[in-house]
């Protein structure tokens, strides 16, 4: 076969891959925006329903893990008192475009979307890093509130988060934020905020100081 023949094909074949591997990436954003975009309708839709008003979406609230991405965006905020703690729940997403075409500009977005739920946790004042566990793993847990996650109180925080997609928490400053990878738990948000008030007091239990016997 000549020369000029093969690289023909080759390149014939070059850009059969490169148009099947943008249709299929594509595909898996168009999911990722659907995703967010049925997660801030479902949250929008819970207003007025018992336990949860609307919040402004310009209105601070902590990200969670979303915190410092680029092209962050926030929709959905409600707000509401569960088992008397306050919480915050949003669709976040991050959007990153990548990749130059022939003219110069960017043609490659990328979504990531996240469900983010926040407390106020006055209880605990110091600082905790969960990180989700890869497969096979186990939870990478830091900060100096970390020895309370141990023992029989490890076992009982790692059964609520396990419950659903296990997420990320963060606590600092008196505020924990739960971020989930899995936008489509919005449907189940007043379980899910249930679940991030039941860790919460868990550790919020331990934390307490003993009470000083009576002689």
């Amino acid at each position: 076969m000549d020369l000029p023949l093969v690289l023909i094909v080759i390149g014939l074949v070059v850009l059969v891959v490169v148009v099947v591997l943008s249709i299929a990436s594509t595909g898996r954003e168009s999911e990722r925006v659907s995703s967010a975009t049925a997660a801030i309708r479902f949250l929008e839709r819970r207003v007025g329903a018992p336990g949860w008003t609307k919040v402004s979406d310009q209105e601070d609230m902590p990200a969670g893990r979303m915190s410092g991405l680029p092209g962050l965006g926030r929709g959905g905020t409600v707000a509401g008192v569960h088992e008397g703690r306050a919480v915050r729940v949003a669709a976040f997403s991050s959007t990153t475009s990548g990749g130059l075409g022939t003219t110069g500009y960017s043609h490659t977005t990328r979504t990531v979307p996240a469900l983010v739920v926040v407390l106020d946790a006055p209880e605990l004042t110091g600082d905790l890093r969960m990180d989700p566990p890869r497969p096979g793993a186990a939870y990478e847990i830091s900060g100096d509130l970390a020895p309370l996650v141990s023992g029989d109180t490890e076992r009982k925080v790692l059964a609520q988060l396990r419950s659903y997609e296990p997420p990320a928490v963060d606590i600092a400053d008196g505020v924990a934020c739960f971020t989930f990878t899995d936008v489509d738990l919005a449907e189940q948000i007043d379980d899910v905020a249930a679940m991030a008030c039941d860790v919460v007091g868990i550790l919020a239990d331990v934390r307490k100081p003993a009470h000083p016997v009576e002689e």
